[in-house]
């Protein structure tokens, strides 16, 4: 009974004296609702080793985010991207929808006018243009016949987009 006493007594002393392993703090965040603090620590080995990886695997950690493309860029790999057009009409009565585009096309030959079905209505939408902005003098020409005319972002032909 003795000695075995002794051995929890041993072995109790011995646990409770182990070397504890270094700890590194990795990270602090401040929870800016609570206020609260959330400290982040681990193993010094583990955070070596994971220093010694990062360093191995991405020599180059600075982020360099991709440049947007210019509409002839994205042009040059393909036919159709997204610009904008100019919807003057729309109604579920497919003949009214081809009647305004016969009617567009006939007093503005400059321009193509396509007739569009998108459920449960038909669009009449002109001009193919790469930006918003280059759509805005011919938005102000056409709404002084169609008034309630706007622009729609929508695919638009490369070839033919401004």
């Amino acid at each position: 009974m003795k000695k075995g006493f002794l051995l929890i007594l041993l072995f109790g002393f011995m646990f409770s004296h182990a070397q504890e392993p270094a700890r590194e703090l990795l990270a602090i965040a401040n929870d800016s609702i609570t206020g609260g603090n959330l400290n982040v620590e681990l193993d010094s080995r583990l955070s070596s080793l994971i220093n010694f990886n990062e360093k191995k695997n991405c020599p180059n950690t600075s982020f360099v985010p991709p440049r947007k493309l210019t509409p002839a860029e994205k042009c040059a790999s393909q036919n159709k991207i997204m610009g904008y057009k100019i919807q003057i009409f729309y109604t579920k009565d497919r003949n009214a929808a081809e009647k305004i585009k016969n009617d567009f096309a006939k007093q503005n030959p400059g321009y193509t006018a396509e007739l569009v079905y998108l459920a449960p209505d038909y669009r009449v939408l002109v001009g193919d243009y790469f930006t918003r902005k280059s759509a805005g003098p011919d938005l102000r020409r056409i709404q002084r016949t169609y008034p309630a005319a706007f622009t729609v972002q929508w695919r638009v032909w490369c070839r033919k987009a401004l």
